[in-house]
């Protein structure tokens, strides 16, 4: 089977899915080709983008030069594994949703434009497991939110970030309180009055404010999930009294352990975002909650070997790519 991975260029391999997903696919015996997602185009009628073809390798090992313009078309399965920069990512979602009428896909763009995000997820209509949480630019209503809730902690973080990047935990009455508000809804009341609204355009950015779960440390599981399937995961624990438990922020990882009610939790998720195309995520949670949703690239595949030494590559490819390819042909 030919299988085009959606990647970004570097200069060497490293212990994670842009890698390690490609190279279980070429152990499966499947044709796979990498194309850089900074060179998406249409032309001449076809979606086509520089690439190379993946013979294998391993980690430390020169990346293969994604070189050559070729179609995207000439596959029976597309899986996207990064971003365009942002700058261009209404365009590359625009490009790729043309693609996404003529070729399969492991996760559909349009689910991936619309659920990668902190948004999104409201979707998925779980009530009863998503925190309580509001979306807003505009920080005097986050702020009364806050105020009308002083017993409560939050945590407010931008929509469309990742790694626990710009998240924050506030409280009403907390002494930084009001500056991370303005912060994180975009320091719009500064900016108006150092270069006035005329000057500067608009500066309000969304955020989202969302319950702090003091439950969270300690308890918080990433869950990888392949065509609705639980096929493994990590424990994450925040280090010392960091309360996000990102691996990419530090965080400890651990062996994953579900018990009855976590796993069907995580399945009845993955069923629904399968409604959405997505056949390959991880989730984050922490149950009774899902606290987010991470579709294009989430760790999973190489910390769940660093936590257990078991290898869950081949099950989660194959799975993914046999659900994909069932979907394609209903």
């Amino acid at each position: 089977m030919k299988i085009l991975v959606l990647t970004i260029q570097t200069n060497d391999y490293k212990f994670v899915n842009n890698f390690l997903i490609p190279e279980s696919l070429h152990r499966q015996g499947h044709e796979v080709a990498l194309g850089d997602v900074d060179t998406l185009s249409y032309l001449q009628g076809v979606i086509q983008c520089k690439q190379a073809t993946f013979e294998g390798g391993a980690v430390g090992e020169p990346h293969v030069i994604m070189d050559e313009m070729r179609s995207c078309e000439d596959f029976d399965l597309v899986w996207v594994l990064d971003y365009s920069h942002p700058d261009r990512e209404k365009e590359f979602f625009q490009l790729l949703w043309l693609l996404e009428r003529r070729v399969p896909f492991v996760n559909d763009p349009s689910g991936l434009f619309f659920m990668n995000n902190k948004i999104g997820i409201a979707a998925l209509d779980l009530q009863g497991n998503l925190p309580e949480s509001f979306v807003s630019c505009d920080e005097e209503t986050l702020r009364q939110v806050c105020e009308s809730n002083g017993d409560i902690s939050w945590v407010i973080k931008p929509p469309n970030a990742g790694c626990g990047a710009d998240v924050f935990k506030l409280t009403a009455g907390d002494a930084n309180f009001s500056a991370l508000l303005q912060s994180a809804t975009g320091n719009a009341y500064q900016k108006y009055e150092m270069f006035t609204r005329e000057a500067f355009g608009q500066a309000e950015k969304y955020a989202v404010l969302q319950e702090f779960l003091p439950e969270l440390k300690g308890t918080e599981k990433r869950v990888m999930i392949a065509d609705g399937k639980v096929v493994g995961g990590f424990k994450k624990t925040g280090k010392g009294a960091e309360f996000r438990g990102n691996a990419s922020t530090g965080g400890d990882v651990g062996a994953l352990e579900l018990n009855a009610d976590e796993l069907a939790l995580s399945e009845k998720i993955g069923e629904r975002l399968k409604d959405f195309g997505i056949r390959f995520v991880g989730i984050d949670m922490a149950y009774p909650y899902l606290v987010e949703l991470n579709l294009v690239n989430p760790g999973g595949i190489n910390y769940h070997r660093k936590a257990t030494g078991e290898d869950i590559a081949d099950l989660l490819t194959r799975t993914a790519v046999d659900g994909a390819l069932a979907a394609a042909a209903r």
